[in-house]
């Protein structure tokens, strides 16, 4: 027996060693939609690079990665578990604006998380420990309504996704709209929302631009009855950016934070590698869940607790700001993106072709 203890001993080393032999990071999203798909990959990317620096032979980043499948009491139950796992060190996400919210709540004053896609202005200011990548609605929604006044337009329909998301979105396009609002109509995030009554009074009422706030699966279904009624207005949507390739969106209009055409050198890069990874040209969401894994890494490497990666993010100015394929990443004391303004885009022949750069 007493020959056995010092083996124990050592035993008892390497696993508590092998414990502590990683970095790990938590991830929600709703991974089964196409979007929560491009979220996923691109923390995936930025994980398969980060452990091939040198300095991550040792100790791995590892992500824990959970489904909240775009649910508010989901996220909050994720969001716990995450802040009772000692080890988790930051949460990438929450991917969709109803899950951040409500995880932000659970993550205040014990651990920090950045959101990828998340842009409600609920989201803004409500927890030291909660910040974004992308543009909160408030300014996006107001950037369209700007966009869609400069080409001339007074009449607007509006069509948006009934939660967190839309609302903040609509609600920032109609007070910076000076024209006409025909209608505002909630609709649900389906593939098999009903459209045709929606566009069949458009044909009457005569919008010149229709404001859809919804994701690209709400969007094509809208799309395709727009089609086949022929309906004759401008076409303005958010969360479309995922229709690039689809026929349907042909000559439609969206607003995004920047674009995969960009000839900046850490732009083509990043779109070399994930198609190199995954085969698949990426969406913008697979950018923006990249910066927040790379950013949040960086803050790891400066932070050796969870209130240090906390301090680091918040400190980030416009001197030390992360260098993202997205742009430049610091933040107000809100926890909001310093800078992020839309590029219009229109849609043509499977690519999004930049008709006006950021203001």
């Amino acid at each position: 027996m007493k020959q056995l203890i010092p083996v124990l001993v050592l035993a008892c080393s390497a696993c508590s060693q092998g414990a502590t032999s990683s970095m790990k990071f938590g991830a929600a999203g709703p991974w089964k939609t196409e979007f929560g798909t491009m979220n996923k990959r691109g923390i995936e990317l930025a994980v398969a690079e980060i452990n091939a620096l040198p300095e991550r032979q040792q100790r791995p980043l590892v992500v824990r990665y959970e489904d909240d499948d775009a649910s508010g009491e989901k996220a909050s139950r994720i969001a716990q578990s995450f802040v009772d796992s000692s080890d988790v060190l930051g949460v990438i996400g929450h991917v969709n604006s109803s899950p951040a919210v409500a995880a932000a709540r659970i993550y205040d004053g014990h651990l920090a998380a950045v959101a990828t896609s998340a842009t409600s202005p609920e989201l803004t200011g409500i927890s030291k420990w909660t910040f974004r990548v992308s543009a909160s609605d408030s300014t996006t929604g107001a950037d369209m309504a700007r966009f869609a006044m400069r080409r001339g337009r007074k009449r607007a329909a509006i069509l948006y996704q009934n939660d967190t998301y839309g609302r903040g979105l609509v609600n920032a396009f109609r007070k910076a709209f000076t024209g006409t609002v025909v209608s505002v109509d909630p609709i649900n995030n389906a593939a098999d929302q009903p459209f045709e009554p929606y566009v069949s009074f458009y044909k009457q009422q005569k919008p010149d631009v229709i404001f859809t706030a919804a994701s690209d699966v709400a969007g094509r279904a809208f799309l395709r009855e727009v089609r086949r009624q022929q309906l004759d207005a401008e076409l303005l949507g958010d969360g479309w950016s995922g229709l690039s390739s689809d026929p349907l969106a042909e000559g439609a209009f969206t607003g995004v934070p920047f674009t995969l055409e960009s000839p900046r050198a850490e732009v083509q890069a990043f779109v070399r590698a994930f198609k190199q990874k995954f085969g698949v040209v990426p969406y913008l969401n697979a950018a923006l869940a990249y910066d927040a894994t790379k950013l949040m890494y960086q803050a790891a490497v400066h932070g050796a607790d969870r209130k240090q990666i906390r301090d680091y993010l918040s400190a980030l100015d416009q001197a030390s700001a992360y260098q993202g394929v997205t742009g430049p990443i610091y933040f107000r004391p809100d926890g909001d993106p310093v800078g992020k303004t839309l590029v219009m885009t229109r849609f043509e022949r499977g690519a999004l072709r930049v008709v006006e750069e950021a203001k």
